[in-house]
């Protein structure tokens, strides 16, 4: 009897630890860090989240752009053939830049127009006008050549540099005695400009203000 008895608590203790190991390993597998299941998760969650930290960073690339601080120009005074080392210069008045010369300043004239102007004489300059980009060329057209008409009847078809800045350009210039007075329309979905270039004929300086005007962007 004793034997009898002593032999089912025996069973019964075998019983109860059985059932806790059973417990313990149907516990879910989530509780358990070190199990591949949760790694396998984590691990597509990550690639998930990796390819628009990398786009992000693509689109910042194109954004920028970046405009090097000097750049050399070719140009020509009165037949004279020259290089120098142009200088980049950014302007606050209408948010663009563009390499400058070392012999010519730029300054705001209005708040929608700036001047390019030598240095030594600021009769000789360039007036810089961004357009609109939904401006009327035809408008425009009307009025550049009537302020032109203003100076002298004789207003005169210019021919345009062979360059991309010029594409679908327009073009006149007048001149006044020693006075030379030129209008360019660059007609650029992007950048629309009025170009307005007063030199002279004993000081031409005509060749420099275009070699730097190409190089105008935002």
């Amino acid at each position: 009897m004793k034997m009898r008895l002593r032999f089912m608590m025996l069973l019964s203790v075998s019983v109860a630890l059985f059932g806790c190991g059973a417990f313990e390993s149907s516990q879910p597998a989530k509780d358990n860090p070190s199990l591949p299941a949760d790694q396998s998760s984590k691990e597509n969650s990550d690639d998930k989240k990796e390819p628009v930290a990398q786009d992000v960073d693509d689109m910042k690339k194109e954004d920028s752009v970046i405009r090097i601080l000097e750049q050399n120009l070719q140009y020509s005074v009165n037949g004279q053939e020259k290089e120098n080392t142009a200088f980049l210069k950014f302007n606050d008045n209408q948010k663009y830049s563009m390499y400058v010369l070392p012999e010519y300043q730029l300054s705001a004239e209005e708040p929608d127009k700036d001047v390019l102007f030598l240095s030594e004489d600021d009769s000789i300059f360039m007036r810089i006008e961004l357009l609109p980009q939904n401006s009327n060329w035809d408008t425009i057209e009307a009025d550049a050549k009537t302020q032109l008409e203003s100076i002298s009847k004789d207003v005169k078809t210019v021919s345009l540099p062979d360059d991309p800045f010029f594409k679908e350009a327009w073009a006149m210039e007048v001149s006044n005695g020693d006075e030379m007075i030129s209008s360019y329309l660059i007609k650029d979905s992007e950048l629309p400009l009025k170009l307005m270039i007063f030199t002279k004929k004993s000081k031409n300086h005509l060749d420099p203000f275009i070699e730097m005007a190409k190089t105008i962007g935002k």
